[in-house]
């Protein structure tokens, strides 16, 4: 059986594959690309955390609910910037929807430019801050 923590180790590790994904897209001038691969590296780095913490969420895109429910715990350091991630987590999720199904919308790629970069900068920084927070709560394992 696979532990929590090694759950959370490879979801970590997924959400740098999707980062990485979004930052060739962004290379690749796929601006729809950079904003759905965004997303799903901030949703699976934000269940690493909550893998890790053996806390349940719902098997749905948009988790900030449950990961709201982080602030104010004593096992949370007062840097985790938990409301800021949780918002992070909800505008990503509608804009992983629209970026995915813009078509239905009449919508061109041309939509997503202007803030493509700015999404994949704010996952950059919400990935980093989910990967210290493991790392410095559980050490080696997410080194």
């Amino acid at each position: 059986m696979v532990s929590n923590l090694d759950m959370a180790k490879k979801a970590l590790e997924r959400s740098g594959r999707w980062l990485r994904g979004a930052s060739r897209a962004l290379d690749d001038v796929r601006w729809d690309d950079v904003v759905f691969s965004s997303q799903m590296a901030v949703e699976v780095s934000s269940k690493a955390v909550l893998l890790a913490l053996s806390i349940e969420f719902p098997k749905q895109h948009d988790i900030s609910a449950v990961f709201r429910e982080l602030s104010g715990r004593e096992d949370i350091p007062s840097w985790f910037p938990v409301a800021e991630l949780a918002s992070t987590i909800s505008k990503f999720a509608e804009l992983r929807s629209l970026a995915e199904y813009a078509y239905e919308e009449g919508i061109g790629i041309e939509y997503f430019r202007d803030y493509a970069p700015s999404v994949l900068k704010t996952a950059r920084g919400h990935i980093k801050s989910c990967e210290r927070l493991l790392g410095q709560k559980f050490g080696s394992a997410f080194g």
